[in-house]
């Protein structure tokens, strides 16, 4: 690609076509990994998945460089074509009218000289009031036909709402553009970002422009819109390139196909990227008149036709009005004048004038305006963020002077008219108020849940957030002091060494041993107190101590009439 253009110069491109269309793309990376002997290491193919999404049924202000004639303008615009300008160099032609089929290329325009490229899918129509209806928001398929809504890989209903341009069929036949005038009505140029009278906001220089076929007429108030031609075929003849009078549709295989590919493949190394859902789209060269059998099917001539509209503004062309006119017509009486006649004009061209300033005392200062009858150079005191800043005192009145104040007022005004502008500038409070809200949240956060890394605004917070709780979670707690809940098991009733022995009227010593030790103490060593030595004693041995036997019988009897006592009570 050639270099910038310098300043005074500008470069023209018939198209730019983008290296990715519109789809869904897969992309797989493998590995070739050998050791030093030749032996091969395979490593696991990487798999990737994304979108590629542009515009389709809506562009917004915010991706228009600009218009001509301008929004709301009036002046003699007879001569010239109404254009767009867009940001995006390669959108007309991100698109196909057949997205299913034949790829129209150019027209051979010059000593057979065929450009290449696909014909563009946007159109800039011109029509006066009483030539359209507009549609706001509804559904594409009430604007599309069946057909291009297949075409489009849309279902139906699709749930897609857009704005509509209906036409009558007598003035679309007469305005559309022909198959070899689309690919002529729009282009690519590259200008010097430091070279332009009005400001494109953060672009690099590059803009696509379409053109409308129709030049204005004098005395009339016009709309520019600019059309979405997707899918349109039912809208041209194959057989002349024109517009259709007729429904035509084409026999399958009646043309000849040279296959193409659906996009520009990234080429790296063992880098494959595969279009997933495109169908394969053929080319042929660009004829006017494409060799197909053509089936007719009549259709009335006063019939409505709806097409998707993108983008349109309003001029109104009154026949006069360039500079030039406006020069020489001027009523040089409008400078100044006044019921009392012509003020005193200084030979720098001011004029002396009453201001009232913020206290409401009234002053005396000078003005002027741009035209001057003398060379001045630029001020050097720039650039003002109020006008109270431009109001400075100038040599040559030897009084404060208020132009530059003047001309910054103005200039704000006019920037506050452009709807553009005002767009961008809530767009950019909302995105700084949205940016402060977010950091009053992470402040909150970092107050309740302190994480490992100081939190901002452009650092992923949830995998933060989630990696700092598992920390604290894992980490922060402290060595258990009771594990096994063992003090708390010694603080029972039936533990209590005291308790335990008087309950049971059994000494320490046993209560120590029938309790394990002492309570609570984990791995100490338990010592069984001595059995008192018994000779072997046989039943009737037993059978014979009578007292023994009372004795039992007794804590039987007892136990029996505890036990009648509780289930009474």
């Amino acid at each position: 690609m050639s270099t910038a253009p310098l300043v005074g110069q500008m470069f023209l491109f018939d198209y730019m076509e983008p290296p990715l269309l519109d789809n869904s793309y897969r992309l797989r990376v493998s590995t070739d990994t050998h050791a030093a002997d030749g032996t091969a290491y395979p490593v696991p193919e990487a798999i990737a998945y994304f979108d590629v999404v542009g515009p389709r049924f809506r562009i917004t202000p915010a991706q228009v460089a600009g218009a001509f004639p301008p929004r709301n303008g009036h002046g003699d615009f007879t001569n010239d074509l109404p254009h767009v300008a867009l940001y995006d160099r390669t959108l007309p032609w991100e698109r196909f009218l057949d997205p299913n089929g034949k790829t129209i290329h150019p027209p051979t325009i010059a000593n057979g000289v065929t450009p290449g490229g696909t014909i563009p899918w946007l159109a800039l129509l011109l029509l006066e009031d009483h030539e359209y209806t507009l549609q706001q928001n509804v559904a594409v398929e009430s604007v599309l036909p069946p057909a291009a809504v297949k075409s489009l890989g849309l279902a139906a209903p699709t749930g897609i709402t857009c704005d509509a341009l209906q036409v009558e069929f007598p003035i679309i036949q007469e305005i559309l553009p022909n198959l070899d005038e689309l690919a002529l009505l729009a282009h690519v140029r590259q200008v010097n970002v430091e070279d332009r009278e009005l400001s494109a906001g953060s672009s690099n220089g590059w803009f696509s422009v379409v053109m409308s076929n129709r030049l204005p007429e004098a005395g009339k108030k016009y709309r520019a819109c600019l059309v979405s031609l997707e899918g349109r075929l039912d809208l041209y003849d194959p057989a002349s390139g024109g517009i259709l009078g007729t429904i035509t549709t084409t026999p399958a295989g009646a043309i000849d196909h040279v296959p193409d590919s659906p996009a520009a493949a990234i080429t790296k190394p063992n880098a494959v990227l595969e279009s997933i859902s495109a169908p394969a789209r053929v080319a042929t060269p660009f004829n006017p008149k494409l060799n197909v059998s053509p089936i007719r099917v009549p259709i009335p001539f006063n019939r409505t036709v709806s097409v998707v509209l993108l983008y349109s503004w309003q001029f109104e062309c009154t026949g006069t009005g360039t500079f030039r006119e406006l020069a020489q017509n001027l009523n040089v009486s409008m400078i100044g004048s006044t019921a009392a006649g012509q003020p005193a004009v200084t030979d720098t061209g001011h004029i002396a004038i009453h201001v009232g300033d913020r206290s409401g005392a009234q002053e005396t200062a000078w003005y002027r305006g741009p035209l001057v009858p003398l060379q001045l150079t630029r001020d050097p005191l720039g650039p003002y963020h109020s006008a109270d800043q431009a109001r400075i005192a100038t040599p040559e009145t030897g009084g404060e002077d208020v132009s530059y104040a003047a001309a910054f007022e103005v200039g704000r005004l006019l920037a506050a008219a452009d709807a553009r502008l005002a767009q961008e500038l809530m767009r950019w409070r909302r995105g700084a108020f949205s940016a402060s809200a977010f950091s009053n949240s992470l402040a909150v956060i970092q107050t309740k849940l302190p994480t490992l890394t100081p939190l901002d605004i452009h650092s992923p917070v949830s995998p933060l957030l989630m990696q700092s709780a598992s920390e604290k979670m894992v980490g922060a707690v402290g060595p258990l002091a009771d594990p096994y809940r063992m003090r708390i098991a010694a603080r029972a009733p039936g533990l209590n060494l005291s308790l335990f022995q008087s309950a049971f009227g059994v000494s320490q010593a046993e209560a120590k041993s029938l309790l394990g030790g002492e309570p609570g103490v984990l791995g100490s060593p338990v010592t069984a107190p001595a059995q008192t030595p018994r000779p072997n004693a046989t039943l009737s041995a037993v059978a014979a101590d009578s007292a023994g036997l009372s004795s039992l019988s007794d804590a039987r009897d007892r136990l029996v009439a505890n036990a009648t006592s509780k289930i009474g009570s």
